[in-house]
């Protein structure tokens, strides 16, 4: 979901809320636009997450009435390829980063507001 003509590259981080500001600086080091947050995301990421392993899923949002993704105009002509070199540039070298760390600089924990989110996500609790 990365590439897309329109809309904006979000990280939706569901680990400690360190991952966020490390995305966020990443992407400032790298002169790429990037909207990271903590939370809970409708990826193949949630049950890695949810046996205790951090998560982050990338992807390129649009505005609701905008999006052209899982529908009939999700073809290949809604890709842009500047916005998919810059999203892939941006994954790339946090992937490059994790995988080549020495201490790995994302505790391997899922924080408390996030086991809580997980659980409403996946419909174990009721949300508050």
């Amino acid at each position: 979901m990365i590439g897309c003509t329109m809309g904006h590259l979000i990280a939706c981080c569901t680990s400690e809320e360190a991952a966020v500001s490390y995305i966020s600086y990443l992407g400032r080091e790298l002169g790429t636009l990037i909207d990271p947050y903590q939370d809970v995301y409708s990826s193949d990421s949630t049950p890695f997450a949810d046996k205790g392993i951090p998560a982050i899923s990338f992807a390129r949002v649009s505005p609701r009435e905008a999006a052209t993704i899982h529908n009939s105009y999700d073809t290949a002509e809604i890709i842009k390829v500047e916005n998919m070199e810059t999203d892939i540039a941006l994954i790339t070298v946090f992937s490059e980063r994790m995988a080549n760390a020495v201490f790995c600089p994302i505790r391997r924990e899922i924080p408390d507001n996030i086991k809580e989110k997980i659980d409403e996500y996946l419909c174990r609790k009721r949300k508050k």
